[in-house]
Formats: structure tokens, C-alpha cells, sequence
């Protein structure tokens, strides 16, 4: 059985769990039938997610309450940020859909190909849920006033994610322990960047060429 490998479905299979939680709580918090009805196909497929990652460590032969239990703390922890306004929470949807994605991305080219198959289904998903939430961003940055407003809940959810892993086990050093942790990282911040300029904001707090803030 590999450790690594376990551990980081432990923590991918509790994330899937906090991410449908969320979604059922947006969907019984949405004031129009449509918002309900897309955090409730949201969470229906966080739960199909949740549900395939533990049959994919019951198949490796790990327990999975077990394998997930480092990882509560910390993921508890980034999970409860409350956001302080639409921008900060469009940010927050925004680049956490994005490390998910990522993570997922990666993940499959460094599993077994049972896992990895099961992988390709839960990105055939998160795509979706990745536009929905580029989507929601766009539609606030619509007012220019908010672009600093933006840029500083991306250093914020960055800062959520790095405080929160004091906290437990992170699922970051889980992945950093199957290898090949260049090629991780590079995904991430190459997939934090891009995202960023794709909505005409700055990565890191770099500056942005003008070219891009016009097209956003």
C-alpha cells in the first residue's frame, strides 16, 4: 500500500466532503430558484467526488475515516474563512475552484490508473465549476473600483491557505510526498498566475501590463 498515495486521498476525499458541504449550504441560503438550482447540482456532484475518493482508498486498502482524519483541522480551518464581502467571496470561489483544479490535474498523472480514470471524471465536473466561478468574479470586477479590492482577497485567500495549514496535517506537503515537487509547484503558481491575468489582475502582487487590465 502506498502511504503517500493514501494520504493525499485522505485529504482530497475530505476536502470533496467540506467543498458539498459548502455548496448545500450556498443552495439553502439562495434567494432564486436558479442559484438553488445550480449549488444543488454542485453539491451533488462534491458528494458523487467525496464518495469515489473513499471507495478509491477502500480499494487500496486503507481505512478511510482514517486517512482523512489529518487533514480535518486544517482543511476545517480554510473552510470557515467567512467572506467579508461579494468581492472577497468571488475570490475566494475563484482561486480555490482553480488550486482544486490544479491539484486534480496533477494528481492523475502520478496514480494508478484506476485512480487516475476516476480523476478524469471529477475534472469533467470541476471545469464546470471552475466557469461558474470565473463567472461570478467577472461579474463584480464589471465595476473597476473593485479590481484592488480583488487583488488583495487573492493575497488574503493565499494567506487563509498558508495560516490554515498550521493547523493539522496540510494537503500540500501530502502531495509534496509523492514526488516530484518542481513540477507541483510550478503547477500551482503557473495556475495562480494565469488565472489571474485571465481576469486582468495581478499574480503575486506583480504589476500587470497594461494590455491585459484593458482586455479584462
Amino acid at each position: 500500500m502506498n502511504k503517500a498515495l493514501i494520504q493525499v486521498l485522505g485529504a482530497v476525499a475530505y476536502g470533496e466532503l467540506k467543498a458539498y458541504d459548502g455548496a448545500k449550504a450556498e443552495a439553502e441560503a439562495a434567494t432564486d430558484e436558479a442559484t438553488r438550482r445550480r449549488y444543488r447540482k454542485v453539491a451533488a456532484e462534491e458528494l458523487r467526488h467525496h464518495k469515489g475518493f473513499v471507495a478509491r482508498l477502500e480499494a487500496l486498502g486503507a481505512d478511510p475515516e482514517r486517512a482523512m482524519a489529518p487533514y480535518r483541522q486544517a482543511l476545517d480551518a480554510y473552510h470557515s474563512h467567512e467572506p467579508g464581502d461579494p468581492v472577497d467571496e468571488a475570490m475566494f470561489g475563484y482561486l480555490g475552484e482553480g488550486v482544486a483544479d490544479d491539484l486534480l490535474t496533477w494528481l492523475r498523472k502520478v496514480v494508478d490508473p484506476d485512480t487516475a480514470a476516476f480523476i478524469d471524471t471529477v475534472i469533467e465536473d470541476e471545469v464546470e465549476h471552475e466557469a461558474n466561478a470565473a463567472a461570478d468574479l467577472r461579474a463584480v470586477l464589471d465595476d473597476p473600483t473593485n479590481r484592488r479590492k480583488a487583488e488583495r482577497a487573492a493575497q488574503k485567500m493565499v494567506g487563509q491557505m498558508l495560516w490554515s495549514g498550521r493547523r493539522g496535517a496540510t494537503p500540500l506537503v501530502a502531495f509534496l510526498r509523492l514526488g516530484r515537487p518542481a513540477d507541483l509547484l510550478a503547477t500551482i503558481i503557473g495556475g495562480h498566475a494565469r488565472r489571474m491575468r485571465a481576469v486582468g489582475l495581478a499574480p503575486f502582487g506583480l504589476p500587470v501590463p497594461g494590455v491585459l487590465r484593458k482586455a479584462a
